[in-house]
């Protein structure tokens, strides 16, 4: 059985873990909004998408092209709402997954060199993703400054 003690103690860690990912997770939430956006640009915009950033010669093999970024849409409209759920329901996550976005950013570049592929069109969506990752970082340092700032507030506080 459980004393009112114990119930205090548990609400503590509650806020102690949210305030400790609340930085992480409205960045999560921020980039899941736009992954929701790519997502709707990638699927049934794609036709703007395409004129106005990947600039893909469609002349060849337009079909295709069109049928890749459309299934890129895809999984953006899939990691928007994960984001955004993560975001809302499991903040503690919302730091491990900007890393982890971080992460599947730098194997797929390195995939990408591996098989030699390099952009023929413009691609100008890539000063997008190149965003992306910048703001994944500044997420994770941001959160971890913050997360230094309250332990050290803590330390004094319990001095």
């Amino acid at each position: 059985m459980r004393s009112n003690n114990d119930d205090s103690n548990h609400g503590t860690q509650a806020v102690a873990v949210d305030s400790t990912s609340r930085i992480a997770a409205m960045v999560l939430f921020g980039l899941g909004c736009m992954d929701l956006f790519r997502g709707l640009a990638h699927t049934f915009m794609i036709h703007w998408a395409n004129d106005t950033f990947a600039h893909l010669d469609l002349s060849v093999n337009g079909g295709d092209q069109l049928m890749l970024l459309g299934a890129f849409g895809i999984s953006n409209w899939l990691t928007g709402m994960l984001f955004i759920l993560i975001a809302l329901k499991a903040k503690p996550l919302a730091s491990a997954t900007l890393s982890i976005i971080l992460i599947a950013y730098g194997v797929g570049v390195l995939g990408l060199k591996f098989a030699g592929v390099s952009p023929q069109a413009d691609f100008y969506g890539r000063f997008i993703m190149f965003g992306y990752f910048a703001v994944c970082f500044m997420g994770i340092v941001w959160q971890q400054l913050a997360n230094k700032r309250q332990r050290q507030r803590a330390a004094r506080s319990s001095t």
